[in-house]
This record gives C-alpha cells, sequence and structure tokens, in this order.
C-alpha cells in the first residue's frame, strides 16, 4: 500500500518506573516495557512565549518504495531560519512510552497571525521558495504560491511526489495563505532512515493539520499530541473529553487493559472529534529521571541529550490523546492554555463489588472482547466464535466497509470505513503522467461479502447480519478480511444507520448512494455463497457506487 502523507511510530519500549530505585536500576528512561498505541501519529510541540515560537516534532512513518516517499505539511508561516533538523527516534519512543496512561486496578502547523511575516526570497514560476536544502536523509523545501497550480507543478517538476487526490487539498489551503513544507528522500537515502522531524515556527498557538491527514488515515488511527510549555494545554476548537471509570477493563495478572478503545468510544459519542488528556504535569520529575539516566550506548545517549535539551526552558507538560477516522478529520485541531489541574498518568480504578482486589473496573475473565475493539462511529462490535475462541468482529453500517489494520497493541483489528474517503480508486492515476491504478480486489475473497476497494487497500462489505474479522499473516504482514456470523444476531435497526454528510466544502473520493434492502425472512434460499456452512445468508444491501470524484 503506498501512502502520501502519515505520520506514525513504532511501539515504545521504555518506562518511568514507580520508584527511582527500580528506575536507576534498569537504566532510567529505558528500561520495562508498556503497552502504548504502536500505530498513532505523534507530534510534540514545545511553546516559547516569551521568544513567541513553537518548536514542532513531528515522527514520519512510511511503507514503499524510497522514490515513492513524500511527506506535504501546510504551515502557518515560514520556519525560523536555520531551525529545520531531525530528531532521535529513540527519544520520541521513550518519550512516548513514559507519558503514556498507566491504568490499575485499585503535517503540523501554527496559527501566527499576530507575528509578522519576514520576506523571503524571490519567486520562481510563481512560487516562492523561502528554503531548499539538505537535511538529515531528506530534501527539504519550504515554498508558498497563490496559485496552487503552480505550486504543484513546481513540487514535480523538482521531484517531490505529489499525488493527484493532494491536488484539492493543497488549493484549499493555498487559499488559506498557507506555506508548505516538502520532504524527500536524497536519492542515495534509504527508507530505514526516515527520522522524526523538528523546527522551530513564529506562534504560540499549536495545529495539526489533520484535514490534510485524511488521504491516507488508516480507520480509528491513533493521535497522540505532547506540548511542553509553561502551563496545561488542552483541545480549543474540539471539546476535551474524560474516560469513565466505569468504561475500562483492567487485568492486574497481565497489565493488559482497554484504554485505547475506551477512547474511541467517548470520541464517537461526543461525535467523532475530541480530546482526551492522558497526563498533564509538571515536568520536574521526567527532568529529574532523564539526568539520572545511565544510557547503555550512544543511541541512548544521544536520546537523553536531545530530550534533556528540549525539556529546557519549559516547566510543564499536556499529553493529548484521540483516535479518528478519515471521515471525522473535517477540521484542524487547535489547542490552547488551560487553567484546569494537573491529570496524573496513573489511574487506579476502584473494584466492583464482589471482584477480586486485583481486579479493577470489570472483570477481565468475564468481559467481552468487544470491549477492546473500536469498530468507529459507523460500527457495531459482535462476538463470534472461530475455532473455539470467542474474539470480536465488526457490523458496518450501509456506505461503510469493513478495513483490516494494526492495532494500537500491534495485532489484527478490523474498523468500519467511510466508503467516500477513497481518493485513490481502480483506474485512477496516482499523478498525470501514471498508468492507470489496477483492481486491488481481484483475488481478495471476503467470503459472505463484496471487495470494495478503499485508497488501493481491499476491504469488504459484509453480507447483512454477518461482522468482519481480520488478520494479519506474521509471515509476510498481508492482511486478509472474512465475513462470518456472529453469535448473537445483529439487530435490523442498526442497518438503517447512516454516516454523517460529508460537508460539502472538503474534497471527497468516491460517491456512494446507499439504499437499505429489507432483509428476506425464512427459508435457505437466502444462503450466501461461499458464507459459513450450516448457517442461513442474507441480502447485502444495495450499494450504488460510482466512482466519478466530487466536484467542490
Amino acid at each position: 500500500m503506498r501512502r502520501f502523507l502519515i505520520l506514525s511510530l513504532a511501539a515504545g519500549l521504555a518506562a518511568l518506573a514507580s520508584e527511582a530505585r527500580v528506575a536507576e536500576a534498569c537504566g532510567g528512561f529505558f528500561c520495562g516495557q508498556q503497552p502504548v498505541d504502536q500505530s498513532a501519529e505523534r507530534v510534540v510541540f514545545a511553546v516559547d512565549r516569551e521568544a513567541g515560537t513553537t518548536e514542532m516534532i513531528v515522527q514520519i512513518g512510511f511503507q514503499g518504495s524510497a522514490r515513492d516517499f513524500a511527506w506535504i505539511v501546510p504551515l502557518g508561516s515560514v520556519p525560523v531560519e536555520g531551525s529545520l533538523d531531525t530528531f532521535p527516534q529513540a527519544a520520541l519512543t521513550a518519550l512516548d512510552a513514559n507519558t503514556a496512561p498507566q491504568i490499575f486496578g485499585g503535517g503540523a502547523c501554527l496559527d501566527a497571525a499576530a507575528v509578522p511575516e519576514r520576506g523571503g526570497p524571490p519567486s520562481t514560476m510563481d512560487v516562492t521558495v523561502h528554503t531548499r536544502e539538505a537535511v538529515g536523509p531528506y530534501d527539504a523545501a519550504v515554498i508558498e504560491s497563490d496559485d496552487p497550480n503552480a505550486l504543484v507543478d513546481w513540487l514535480r517538476d523538482s521531484g517531490f511526489r505529489v499525488t493527484i487526490p493532494m491536488e484539492p487539498y493543497i488549493a484549499e489551503y493555498t487559499a488559506l495563505g498557507m506555506k508548505f513544507l516538502a520532504l524527500r528522500l536524497q536519492p542515495d537515502r534509504k527508507v530505514s532512515e526516515i527520522e522524526p522531524f523538528r523546527m522551530t515556527l513564529p506562534g504560540t498557538s499549536p495545529v495539526v493539520p489533520l484535514k490534510m491527514t485524511a488521504l491516507a488515515a488508516e480507520p480509528e488511527m491513533g493521535v497522540a499530541v505532547w506540548i511542553l510549555a509553561d502551563q496545561r494545554y488542552e483541545g480549543a476548537n474540539w471539546p476535551n473529553l474524560e474516560v469513565p471509570d466505569d468504561y475500562l477493563v483492567y487485568d492486574w495478572s497481565t497489565g493488559r487493559h482497554n484504554w485505547t478503545a475506551a477512547v474511541a468510544r467517548v470520541v464517537d459519542e461526543a461525535g467523532g472529534q475530541g480530546w482526551v488528556t492522558e497526563t498533564a504535569t509538571p515536568l520536574d520529575d521526567y527532568r529529574s529521571l532523564l539526568e539520572r539516566t545511565t544510557p547503555a550506548d550512544e543511541e541512548q545517549a544521544e536520546a537523553v541529550a536531545a530530550l534533556l535539551d528540549l525539556f529546557d526552558g519549559h516547566s510543564y507538560m499536556s499529553r493529548l490523546y484521540t483516535r479518528l477516522s478519515a471521515e471525522e478529520m473535517t477540521s484542524d485541531p487547535i489547542f490552547r492554555r488551560s487553567d484546569g489541574v494537573d491529570v496524573p498518568r496513573w489511574r487506579e480504578l476502584p473494584p466492583d463489588e464482589g471482584v477480586d482486589v486485583c481486579w479493577g473496573g470489570r472483570d477481565l475473565e468475564t468481559a467481552s472482547p468487544c470491549e477492546f475493539m473500536a469498530c468507529g462511529a459507523g460500527g457495531r462490535c459482535a462476538e463470534v466464535e472461530v475455532d473455539g475462541v470467542t474474539q470480536a468482529g465488526c457490523a458496518c453500517v450501509p456506505g461503510a466497509t469493513a478495513r483490516t489494520t494494526v492495532g494500537p497493541d500491534g495485532q489484527a483489528t478490523v474498523a468500519c470505513q467511510d466508503m467516500r474517503m477513497s481518493f485513490l480508486n481502480p483506474g485512477d492515476r496516482e499523478t498525470p503522467d501514471a498508468t492507470p491504478l489496477p483492481d486491488p480486489c481481484v483475488g481478495f475473497d471476503c467470503g459472505a461479502g463484496t471487495c470494495v476497494p478503499m485508497n488501493m487497500t481491499p476491504t469488504c462489505v459484509c453480507d447483512r447480519g454477518l461482522v468482519a474479522i481480520g488478520r494479519i499473516d506474521p509471515e509476510t504482514g498481508t492482511r486478509s478480511t472474512s465475513c462470518v456470523r456472529p453469535t448473537a444476531p445483529i439487530p435490523d435497526s442498526f442497518y438503517a444507520g447512516r454516516l454523517p454528510e460529508r460537508p460539502a466544502t472538503l474534497p471527497a473520493g468516491r460517491e456512494v448512494e446507499v439504499e437499505a434492502v429489507e432483509p428476506t425472512l425464512g427459508g435457505g434460499a437466502c444462503a450466501a455463497a461461499g458464507g459459513p456452512s450450516g448457517t442461513l445468508g442474507s441480502l447485502l444491501p444495495l450499494l450504488l457506487l460510482t466512482l466519478r470524484r466530487r466536484r467542490s
């Protein structure tokens, strides 16, 4: 699967120990293992109100060949001269693991409207090139133009890969007067050399440009944001949410909990946008732990130095988290200063009556696997029996399709994705001179369902009454999705649900019209071909799909 904009990070491997002597014994920031959302986007902002600037660090992840790599992010202002740099991967990994919430049973830019712009170099082809330089493994450029077509032409002529679906987003941000940071790998560099990127921007109001991220977002994607400043920060234009204790399940014996699924639930209940503050605390303890850390090698020593430098001049850290699908990325989240109280990362749950004190929330032995599944706003989780094992599957409302993806725990999961959010479809061209794209559904078996390509990835619309389960082959990484019958029926009322209308001002991909079909009752005549043995099939909701592009 090719990706044109994705900010992600692999698993964090370090944890903050509860006692200093334990931390010192195992190397401070680089010890132990705690679960973090392995597939989340990660962005760090360090706000300097005195200087009127904010440093931004973002993790960049990419799957594909080096020549296909492109990372283009809209910016409110031109970065401070000389600030473009990379950031150690180990430092960002350790920061993530050491600030992740602990549950116990007992493409960024800044709002710089108040900051005057400095003059830039002269324009070329109606495009102003503010900087073009080598930064670590990257060929980096900061450009702007009043003409989005000229800007796209410049990027392509300069070797930056810009796909056709990116064009309307570039036009939208260009109309707002935004600049663009464009990265590509230098010709002699490999994908394995991709590193987090850092820069300093004028302004003190962090913003994450998620609208453009929708082009490559997988369903129920985690987004983690750290803000280092002189006080707590919170969401400004998205609601600030809390996870109730009774949404959480925790197993003391294994350390497994359902925090990320619970966050997804409260965000969906809030309409698909919102932030949960996972921790908000002074930086003193983290700075002290770093200073006591004994690095095991040069990589760890570089990470410690980078984090201490990042913390310098800041006294407070806020960590916010959300789970979003592409159809929910309709606006760019902004962050503001908050007068709220500290939020500890350690959360102790009161035991339920009759539950052993070593368990918090509900007893994991009686909890459904659906407690750990986030099917998305257009989905409903249901239990299924596979080879004698109870697991979770997702039913999707008409107009949504089930996609197998990587869950926060690094394992296969399924979520329902809005079919309108497919920007690259069979027969399309990625760039004007490219060959038409093939159909990824050829040879893909959904079982009792229909394969629908989503951004050149096969997904499954299951026959009515069935749910989708996913698998990732441990040897090849190949993802598969199958439609199976749940242990309990999906209510007919579920299929009357519809996904929200997408704002007409935003670019969209495939047009999808949905008409619900009444279920056929009785008899075995409606048995679905290829369906589970001994079960009755059901009619697939009638989906009228056209591959025309919406004209905004």
